[in-house]
């Protein structure tokens, strides 16, 4: 049993003789998450649980965003309101929050693909048929699902004003939260610049240095931003245009701050791995069966990938070389296309010239061989003719 602001909350419970609560996944200040399951549909769930005093605010964000759907957000399932408690029933994202990402030391493209997928999120919710802003986009709002799928959730609630105070000092200006008086989830253009810059501190706490095994990550007491070494200049320098407000090239709309990354996730993706199959394996399929194993371990080295081409920013060529340039091979190298190179001991040598021009064999023209069958037929008939005159005439 839980006790949620002076609610008993029981695990085992059936809720509307549908969902049963089977674990407390999570408890904050204004709810607490539950892990259920649908027995009508069959189902993992989500329950959010929420008092009397915020049931008008929960009502809200959901009549805003009922209809969603969209790949990046956490879909809503029901809503059971009683006289004391509501439930919001949620889809079940079985995966990490931000705490286990903050674990993980996630590399520069997986911060960079995490920042687009939540910027997916938000243009979705701001387009002009749902003009829907975050407000609360702290990092209790994110999960990852083991594929890799980014989710975000409570979107138009009321923010939490303790956490972005906190981070204001960090470019902030002092400013928390803006637009106070407006509903929460209302569109407006400082809203959509709070949304823009809470993205750009969540990937900060995804890039700065932490002790191994923090779950968070406090502001600077100084203000200033700190990344890790490994953390390319180029990301580095659109966080901190996403954070600072006083940055002269400062980032204030999601669809800047997703272009700008997405450029950036295709200089940094890692190359395909594909197998390559070594010059020995070539040749081994281009001779014939009958020249056995090899008498030596000897082999030719195996081929070298190309590199690919990048599309990349000004200036980020320099800085991000290709992730392949290390495996190219030297002039000197022997490849596949280089026929000089010695052969395996115990096989012949393999030119290409071999497969080029076939083999002159001596073959009897097909006219002559008629004409000789001809004649023959014609030498049988007239000697059988005569004979058979011979012997019947006389």
């Amino acid at each position: 049993m839980r006790n949620l602001e002076g609610l008993m909350v029981e695990t085992g419970r059936v809720i509307h003789r549908r969902y049963l609560l089977q674990r407390l996944l999570k408890q904050g200040q204004t709810c607490a998450v539950y892990q259920g399951f649908d027995q009508v549909l069959q189902r993992a769930v989500a329950v959010k649980i929420a008092p009397a005093e915020h049931i008008a605010t929960y009502r809200a964000a959901i009549r805003a965003t009922s209809q969603f759907a969209h790949p990046n957000i956490i879909g809503i399932y029901d809503l059971i309101v009683e006289p004391e408690i509501l439930y919001i029933v949620q889809e079940y994202v079985d995966g990490d929050d931000f705490a286990a990402l903050l674990q993980t030391q996630l590399s520069p493209y997986q911060v960079v693909d995490l920042g687009v997928q939540i910027c997916q999120a938000l243009i979705y919710a701001g387009s002009s048929s749902r003009k829907v802003c975050h407000g609360d986009l702290t990092p209790s709002a994110i999960l990852r699902d083991r594929r890799g799928l980014v989710r975000v959730n409570n979107f138009a609630l009321p923010s939490d004003t303790q956490y972005f105070a906190s981070w204001s000092a960090v470019g902030g200006d002092g400013l928390a939260v803006s637009d106070r008086g407006l509903p929460w989830g209302q569109q407006s253009e400082a809203r959509r610049a709070d949304d823009t810059r809470a993205v750009g501190l969540l990937l900060y706490q995804l890039l700065a240095g932490r002790p191994p095994g923090a779950t968070s990550v406090e502001p600077p007491p100084d203000g200033r931003l700190r990344f890790l070494r490994s953390v390319p200049p180029e990301l580095c320098d659109i966080v901190a245009r996403a954070v600072v407000r006083q940055h002269p090239q400062h980032i204030t709309t999601a669809e800047t701050l997703h272009a700008e990354l997405k450029v950036l996730a295709e200089a940094l993706e890692p190359p395909i791995v594909t197998p390559v199959a070594s010059a020995y394996q070539m040749e081994e399929a281009a001779m014939p069966r009958s020249f056995g194993a090899p008498k030596s371990g000897i082999l030719a080295p195996p081929l070298a990938p190309r590199e690919t081409d990048q599309v990349s920013p000004a200036g980020v060529g320099a800085i991000f070389p290709s992730n392949t340039s290390s495996l190219a091979a030297a002039p000197s190298d022997p490849t596949v296309a280089d026929f000089s190179v010695n052969p395996p001991l115990g096989r012949p040598p393999f030119y290409p010239q071999m497969s080029a021009q076939p083999a002159q064999t001596s073959r009897v023209s097909l006219p002559l061989l008629l004409l000789l069958a001809l004649l023959l037929f014609g030498v049988f008939f007239g000697a059988g003719y005569f004979i058979a005159h011979a012997l019947f005439v006389h």
